[in-house]
């Protein structure tokens, strides 16, 4: 069993631990640690044995953190510095507020929205859970051509999609009429439903093959498509909400105003 699921097997049982160890994934300071010092804080948590868990220790606390910051907990993978917990805050916030600027030209704001589909779109995928399972009797792997061609075929129409209520928006003469104000916030809702759309585009190959499920032991003990599912689809929901949710109260905190 990898390192970080060992820790979330006995660590954050309550919410407030939870909360904090999340605190400390989205450490923005751990964004750039290179690939040497996540090895070696690696190395030190499986040299410390099972007191690793327990340890009061600085340097452990502080391997933790990178640990769980950089290193996919399902597959293993370091995770690119630009796809990290503290650099997904800070630059899908930025992509989202831009995607949202007052429309200019039809090009520009699929352009806006391009980006920002395309970044959720790999973030979604650096932080996916695992579908392999160890290979037996020399099995093939295949390349998943499906996936990739899902994958890279939503990005263009989400974009498409996100740019078209700007467009329908820009075309109304009245402002500051509910009218307007409904349209924006149909428009703040139908965002936060396209991330969600994104999620279920980029990782759809979990809930078709489904995740790896472990005993209370930790030994993989199968794969499971009802597990799949719910990963994805809470997921899904947890980041439509995420972005969905600022920009409806943001519209209306403005309307609000101006009215």
């Amino acid at each position: 069993m990898d390192l970080n699921l060992q820790f979330w097997r006995n660590e954050g049982r309550t919410f407030y631990e939870r909360l904090k160890h999340w605190v400390d994934i989205l450490d923005p300071f751990v964004i750039f640690t290179p690939e040497a010092d996540i090895n070696a804080s690696r190395d030190l948590l499986l040299n410390s044995g099972e007191n690793a868990m327990s340890s009061q220790d600085k340097k452990v606390r502080e391997a933790w953190k990178i640990s769980l910051s950089c290193v996919n907990s399902s597959t293993g993978d370091t995770i690119p510095f630009y796809f990290r917990g503290g650099g997904f805050v800070f630059i899908s916030a930025s992509l989202a507020a831009v995607a949202s600027l007052p429309y200019g030209t039809f090009l520009s704001s699929f352009a806006r929205q391009f980006v920002f589909h395309a970044y959720i779109g790999g973030f979604s995928f650096a932080n996916r859970n695992s579908i392999k399972m160890p290979i037996e009797n020399g099995e093939k792997i295949e390349f998943p051509w499906k996936q990739a061609f899902l994958s890279g075929g939503s990005i263009p129409g989400l974009a498409l999609l996100g740019s078209l209520p700007h467009y329908v928006i820009e075309r109304k003469s009245s402002l500051n009429t509910p009218g307007h104000f409904f349209s924006k916030f149909m428009a703040s809702a139908f965002f936060g439903v396209l991330c969600a759309c994104n999620v279920f585009a980029v990782r759809n190959l979990e809930r078709e093959k489904g995740i790896k499920v472990m005993g209370s032991t930790g030994e993989v003990i199968g794969m499971s498509q009802v597990a799949g599912k719910k990963a994805v689809r809470e997921t899904a929901l947890s980041r439509g909400i995420l972005f969905g949710l600022p920009m409806i109260i943001s519209e209306t905190t403005v309307y609000l105003i101006n009215r």
